[in-house]
Parts: C-alpha cells; structure tokens; sequence
C-alpha cells in the first residue's frame, strides 16, 4: 500500500471519528480513573446492594478497569440523587448513579409540584439489573387479610417521600378501590421501615421492588407468621405467590387500567443504572456496553443468588426507549394519573 493511499485511510478514520464522537484514544480514559455511582437511598438496602454488586462487575468490564467507589445520597426519595446526577455531576463519564426507578416519572405524574429538576428522557439509560414486581405487605398484628379488610380499617405504611413508589400506591388504591391506607414520610430507606414495622410504628409497607434483600425478609417473617400479603402491584404477579391478587385484577374500569398500566409500566425499569446527560457518546457506549457484560457474567450471576438478588436485565438501549415511550403517553392519560397521585394531606 501507498504512502498516498495510507494517508487517505487516516484522514478518512480521523474524519469519522470526528463525525461520530470518538477518538483512539477514548479507550484509555478510565485507566487509572475512579467512577463514583451514586446510590439514591441509605446503605443496608436492595438498591445499595446492586450498586455494590454492580460496581465491582462494571468496573471488570470498562476499559483500563478503573476503581467504582458506592456514594449513598438518600433524600426526597431519590429526588436530591437525581437532581445531583443531572444538574451538578461531572457530564464526562466520571458519575453515573443507581436511582428509583419511581423518580424518572416524577415530572410526568406530579408535573409542576415535582420537586425534579431534570427530563428524564435526557438522561443516559444504561440499563436495568431487574424487571419489578410491586407488593403490598402487612403485618399480622394489624388484623387485616385482604384488600376488603384495608377498605374496612385504617393501615399504616411507611414511605420515604411522596412521589416514591411506596407511598403512591396506597394513594393509588385508596383513590381507586376505596381502601384506608395512612402513610407516614421521611424513613430514610426500606430497612428503616421494616424496623419500624418490628417496633409496631408501622403496620407495613407497600415494596416498589420484590427482587432484593426485603423480599428475603418478608419471606423469612411470613414464615414466622409475622407478616403476610395483600396486593401485587403489577400486571402478572410473582407465580410463587398466585393467591395474591394483582391490582389489575381488582380494578375493572377499562380507564383506571389504563392509569394501572402507564403508571406500572416504569417497574420494568425496576434497578436502574444512569449516567448524566452530555456525557460522550463513545463513553455511553462503553459504560452500557460494561453494564451489559456485568449483568450477564456468570460471577455475578453466581454471586447475586448468594445475596438473594434477582437478576433480570434490561439494557440500555431498551431502556431508553422505554422511559422515551412511557414520556409520549396520551395527555389525558396523563392529567387523570396526576389527579389520582396526586400527594394531599388527605391521602
């Protein structure tokens, strides 16, 4: 080959790198780098157990292998991550965070009483570790077996703020089905409640994710007698747990599914991993492409199921697409799932 054509080769490669966002270099940019994943909640629950699992796996999987240091920021429920991770952190591929999967919708659902100050759809999505199942559980102490009962007696759960998860689906159901759910904010995270529970402050709690450490807790207490199920909030349930309805199997009003089914749609997003908007394209694609292997290492795999975590991966371009899809809802869909979370003192 030509000293011409081998210039002419270059030039090309040096264009198209340009066009596309990446250079030879770009490889090497987390060698000797240190990644900080922000979690949304405290240490000690599900979602700082993935982002733990996942940052030794991730980092196995990037280029130059840098160091993945866990932060916790708990606050609003996941609200002051998001809002960091968008407005504040570093756009180079230096910060990426494991966030509730509830905050991304928070805009769309509670629209200018949203304390987010981020679109979602700008976000980079580089994956799911698991496709969620809500639950309903209870204590036995509080005397209630079903959702006919919560309709008849007050139940207090617990949540962490507002427009979390475990907080609108009671609102959800009290709104809906006519049933006497009190929620009690501002417990830091899921392990707090769960102590809570143990002391009598609370009589349950509403899980957004049946897949971690609290799914193995409740287990271990309904064997004990200690707690039992009441609703399972997503389309299919948990096949282990068939005797427990699904909220759309007590909901009938062809509108109201529709609600059910815009606002579960967001579980399958159950643990997501993000990193902020403006981050490098090539970049992007490294750190999916290094979620990606992480989720389907057999190590992890081996050593998730020690942990008792579920592993059901979605990635990242799939779930980009999915929060662009759940964002281009029908605005009347929209305004009647906003008059139905909407958080009042009330509820």
């Amino acid at each position: 080959m030509t000293k011409q054509w081998v210039t002419v080769i270059v030039v090309i490669a040096s264009l198209c790198a340009a066009r596309f966002g990446f250079t030879a270099s770009d490889d090497s940019f987390y060698k000797g780098k240190t990644i900080r994943l922000i979690v949304a909640f405290s240490a000690g629950g599900g979602y700082d157990a993935y982002s733990r699992l996942f940052a030794r796996f991730m980092s196995k999987h990037l280029p130059g292998n840098p160091i993945i240091i866990v932060n916790n920021m708990p606050g609003g429920g996941g609200i002051r991550a998001a809002n960091f991770l968008y407005n504040v952190a570093p756009k180079d591929g230096s910060t990426i965070a494991l966030l509730d999967r509830g905050i991304a919708t928070a805009p769309l659902l509670y629209g200018e009483e949203s304390q987010a100050q981020f679109e979602a759809v700008k976000f980079n999505w580089l994956g799911s570790a698991m496709r969620e199942n809500g639950m309903g559980t209870v204590s036995t102490r509080a005397s209630v077996q079903s959702i006919e009962d919560v309709k008849k007696r007050e139940v207090v759960v617990g949540a962490t703020a507002p427009e979390q998860d475990p907080a609108m689906f009671p609102r959800l159901l009290n709104d809906l089905l006519g049933t006497k759910f009190k929620i009690v904010y501002g417990y830091p995270g899921q392990p707090d409640m769960f102590l809570a529970i143990e002391r009598g402050e609370l009589d349950g709690v509403f899980m957004s994710g049946w897949s971690g450490p609290g799914r193995a807790y409740v287990r271990e207490k309904m064997k004990e007698g200690k707690m039992n199920l009441l609703v399972q909030m997503s389309a299919t349930g948990d096949p282990a747990h068939s005797d427990i309805p699904t909220i759309l199997s007590l909901i009938k009003d062809d509108q109201d599914r529709q609600i059910i089914e815009l606002i579960l749609s967001r579980l399958s997003l159950g643990r997501p991993f993000l990193s902020p908007p403006g981050v490098p394209a090539d970049r992007v694609a490294m750190l999916r492409d290094a979620f990606q292997k992480a989720a389907t290492d057999p190590a992890l795999l081996e050593e998730a199921a020690k942990l008792r975590l579920a592993i059901d991966p979605i990635f990242g371009e799939e779930a980009q697409q999915l929060i662009a899809k759940i964002y281009k809802s029908p605005p009347q869909l929209v305004e009647r799932a906003r008059s139905i979370v909407k958080f009042s003192g009330a509820k």
